[in-house]
Order: structure tokens, then sequence, then C-alpha cells
């Protein structure tokens, strides 16, 4: 009886035991089941966010056609950053090359200041904002020089676009909001520049511009004869139209 007592005694621990362990199986299934499906819904709502600010993008760009109105700087600067919080540059390359015409059109606007992509810049509430964009833009567009080829003739045309970027937004000889009365924000404005500039420093632009200017140059000089007076001469860089650049280079 005392042997029988004991054997019972041991079988029912052991059942308690293994009980307990399949309990605490079952919520670690439990859990990781969880944790699964939540990574699951977090990918869909990612996915379905993003499918619907690209197609808010995509729309925006759509009805922004050479005879519409010129959208305000507010317009594109709020688009810009929906298409810079999801950019990838395989899947967006069409949305951000529209992204940097439409900045390009709105800087030729003609008495029209709050058309002017850089009024923002004088934005209290914004310019921090802007300037963070901006430094985002231009490097994108540098990303995207290093990928290009001048010898293809799409690829030639979007280099001017990119290389038209970084010399609109690192010179500010061409902004009309510094005409007239604008003139006192000149000093404010280079010093934007300045910053821009040794963002893009940084990162390492002075290599990109280089790795991507002499070769092309040599290699199109016929096709593309603007890129060749993008090349740096001795310590600054210069530009098509024959402005110093910013001497930030030196070697």
């Amino acid at each position: 009886m005392f042997t029988l007592s004991q054997t019972s005694r041991a079988w029912f621990i052991d059942r308690a035991r293994q009980a307990r362990e399949e309990r605490l199986v079952q919520k670690e299934r439990e859990r990781a089941a969880v944790v699964i499906q939540a990574h699951v819904r977090s990918f869909l709502c990612r996915s379905q966010l993003q499918r619907e600010i690209r197609r808010e993008i995509d729309d925006f760009f759509k009805a922004d056609d050479p005879g519409s109105t010129k959208r305000s700087a507010l317009c594109i600067f709020k688009i810009a950053r929906k298409l810079l919080f999801l950019f990838r540059i395989k899947e967006d390359n069409e949305r951000f090359e529209k992204l940097c015409r439409s900045i390009l059109s709105s800087m030729d606007a003609e008495n029209e200041p709050k058309v002017w992509y850089v009024s923002l810049a004088c934005s209290k509430d914004l310019t921090l904002l802007w300037i963070k964009q901006i430094k985002s833009i231009l490097w994108y567009c540098c990303e995207f020089l290093q990928q290009l080829k001048p010898e293809i003739l799409q690829d030639s045309r979007l280099i001017t676009l990119y290389l038209t970027m970084l010399v609109t937004f690192t010179d500010t000889s061409t902004w009309k909001i510094l005409r007239g009365k604008g003139e006192s924000l000149r000093p404010a404005m280079n010093h934007i520049c300045a910053n821009i500039m040794g963002h893009l420093n940084q990162h390492g632009f002075y290599s990109v511009n280089v790795d991507f200017a002499l070769p092309s140059a040599w290699r199109c000089d016929g096709l593309f004869p603007d890129l060749v007076s993008c090349v740096p001469h001795n310590n600054p860089v210069r530009w098509s139209d024959g402005r110093r650049w910013h001497d930030w280079q030196r070697s």
C-alpha cells in the first residue's frame, strides 16, 4: 500500500508538471500568434497608408499641368513632406522628378511670392522644416546623379534637372524673392545656402561631384556640353552659368 501510494503521488505530480508545461507552451504560442498578427496588421496598415499617400501625390502632380494655376509653395512643401516620408528611390523616381520640376517651376513665377518655394525659408514657423526638407531633396538629387548616364538621352534630361536643383538652391543669385525690398534678406539666405552646402559636403557631395562630372564630361563632351563646366576647376566648384558656387571645398 505504501509503495502504491508513493507511485500514485509521483504520477500525480508528474501529470501536474506536464499540464503546467503544456499551459506554458500554449501561452507562448498565443503570445507568438499575437506578435505575428501585430506585425501583419502593421505591415498591411503601412502598405495601405503608403498606397493612399502615393495616390494623393500622383493626383497632385496629375492636376499640376502646365495650363493650371500654379500651386502655392505651401502646397508643394506639404506634398514633398509626404513623398519624403515614404520615399524609395526605385519606386518613387518619377514622383521625385515631378516634385523637382514643380519646385523649379515655382521658382520661375513672376511677382508671386506665395508661389516661390524658397519663400517658406522666410516663414518663422517653417524655416527649420524647409531647410531640412531641401537638404533631403538635394541629397537625393546627388544620389540620382550617381546612377545616371549622360550618354542616354532620358538620363541627360534628368541630369540637367538635378543639377539645376543643386545650382538653384545653393546660390541665391536667381532667387526672385531677394529682388527689390527683399535684398535685405540676402545675408540670411546666403547663410542658409552655406548651411545646405555644409550638409551636402558632410554627406560626400564633393566626391559625388568629382566621380560624376569628370567621367561624364570626358565621355559626353558633345552630347552634354553644359556638363563640362560643372567639373570642379582649381579650388572652387563652378557651374554651367559661369557663377562661382561657394568656395566650400579647397584642395
